[in-house]
């Protein structure tokens, strides 16, 4: 199938690692040219190399300026922009407080800022351009907005999903779709020779396969292309079916 991509313009934020890395992969591999977007000069450069990707741009995205900055310099090299692949947020700190008595308001304030606000930023930089183009919006949030248990992750989760929708609003009439995406646990390279937590991820599905980066991947790519555009507005779960649930 071919998903229309060949050639496109896309800026994917948090590119340097995990899904966003993974997506910046398969989006290549379908002909874009694409552009990362993070805070690590180091590891943006070997993501290049690694994904296939034609650069990098270096932004804090809690740093208004510096997106703006940021996503005129990827336009200037891509020469369009056509998609936007949201993945850059703060990794959750296993074993943090997460309740009510103990939670770092700091902590999640940070977060909020990051993942929520930075998606803003780095949306409204590139309005502009994707209006353009009729383009296509990924953002990526996490199955924490759907459970309770930890109030910072659901809290950054719901606000991606209220994001998404108001963006999707504004934005579509404009042609620009806009979809947000839940990956369930996903083995990255960060846990990737983790057994403990290849067996966890597995459990957590109805498919029993601990699905992958590569996998949440190939989704956020279709949904990135034209052929994606009708989920405008929708939130996509890609977690293997979490048992017991159902989402209306």
């Amino acid at each position: 199938m071919d998903l229309g991509l060949q050639g496109a313009g896309a800026l994917v934020t948090g590119g340097n690692r995990g899904i966003g890395r993974a997506t910046a992969a398969a989006l290549a591999a379908e002909g874009a040219e694409v552009v990362l977007l993070g805070r690590d000069e180091v590891s943006l450069e070997a993501a290049v190399a690694e994904t296939g990707a034609v650069g990098h741009v270096v932004a804090d995205t809690t740093d208004d300026a510096a997106v703006r900055s940021a996503v005129a310099a990827a336009v200037a090299m891509l020469d369009r922009l056509d998609v936007v692949v949201n993945c850059a947020a703060p990794r959750a700190a296993a074993g943090a407080p997460t309740g009510l008595d103990d939670l770092d308001e700091t902590d999640v304030l940070s977060h909020v800022d990051t993942k929520v606000l930075g998606y803003l930023r780095v949306v409204r930089a590139a309005a502009p351009h994707l209006r353009e183009r009729g383009g296509q919006v990924v953002n990526i949030s996490g199955t924490n907005a759907r459970v309770t248990g930890n109030v910072g992750g659901s809290i950054r989760n719901i606000g991606v999903v209220a994001l998404t929708k108001n963006l999707a609003d504004e934005l579509g009439p404009d042609g620009v779709s806009v979809v947000c995406v839940h990956p369930g646990l996903t083995v990255t390279e960060r846990n990737a020779g983790d057994a403990a937590y290849a067996e966890q991820a597995a459990a957590s599905n109805a498919l029993g396969v601990a699905q992958t980066a590569a996998d949440v991947a190939a989704l956020v790519t279709f949904l990135a292309s034209p052929l994606g555009r009708v989920a405008n507005g929708a939130v996509v779960t890609a977690d293997g079916g979490r048992p017991g649930h159902i989402w209306a």
